[in-house]
């Protein structure tokens, strides 16, 4: 289903992106991870400046990002494979809030993250190869608890919905997850022919999903989902990074896009 399409705006371009990294708000702006191993800072007109070097620190390339308060908490890959979740400040201290690689193994990795209360929430794949993988909160002193098992496709993005949470899966099912780990789908994306959810964002009680055809997707609480943009064919680039601002959504894309997206 599809309704009347969003504006579209950018905000920044020629950014250096990979798929599965995400996107979050600043007070004055947005943070963007790219495959440069970078934190980038945009403002709000689109200037650009290099918050942390996450390869420098030893941390390898952020995916996952979400806003803490006043500071940024971080999935991160070094490929070797070491995977962590760190804490960014906003003058580019980097401190590890918990160390994945035991849990990600050799051909996991960790990628999307959330923020529950005090604690992050992050989506782990254990094999990407095999399609699973974990739902984890973490506390803010490091101690890592599972949420779920997730049997059913790489876990990617995550955002909190209420209680709950709102995880996209490889395979096309964008699931509802409560705190003690009861998993719902709330759609099947790909068979409503949208394609493979990436990223997700929460805004009140409707998700917005990235996802692999292009489409910026709306779903509501009952799982109904319309397309309200089609970054693909608006020669964007496939979109991956999703936040809710007070003025609309910031989408990142393939193609090194930083977008505005207002309905």
């Amino acid at each position: 289903m599809t309704q009347k399409e969003a504006a579209i705006s950018a905000i920044a371009q020629n950014l250096n992106l990979y798929t599965l990294q995400g996107v979050a708000v600043s007070p004055t702006g947005f943070v963007v991870p790219t495959l440069d191993g970078t934190l980038l800072h945009v403002s709000l007109q689109g200037a650009i400046v290099t918050l942390v070097d996450l390869r420098k620190a030893d941390r390898g390339i952020p995916f996952g990002i979400a806003t803490h308060k006043t500071d940024w908490v971080v999935t991160t890959s070094d490929y070797f494979p070491n995977h962590y979740l760190v804490r960014v400040k906003p003058d580019g201290t980097v401190t590890t809030i918990a160390d994945l690689s035991a849990l990600s193994g050799d051909a996991g990795a960790p990628f999307g993250v959330a923020v529950s209360g005090d604690d992050s929430v992050v989506t782990l794949s254990t094999d990407v190869v095999e399609a699973t993988g974990l739902l984890l909160r973490v506390s803010a002193a490091g101690v890592i608890t599972k949420i779920a098992d997730l049997t059913d496709g790489n876990p990617f993005g995550v955002a909190t919905m209420g209680d709950d949470f709102a995880v996209a899966q490889s395979k096309g099912q964008l699931l509802r997850v409560t705190p003690a780990g009861k998993t719902s789908v709330l759609i099947d994306l790909q068979k409503a022919g949208f394609g493979v959810p990436f990223g997700v964002a929460v805004q009140n009680e409707n998700a917005f999903v990235t996802t692999n055809l292009g489409f910026v997707i709306k779903v509501n609480r009952l799982g109904k989902g319309v397309a309200i943009a089609n970054l693909l064919k608006s020669r964007f680039g496939i979109p991956s990074g999703i936040a809710v601002t007070e003025n609309g959504l910031v989408v990142t894309t393939s193609s090194g896009y930083l977008l505005r997206i207002k309905e």
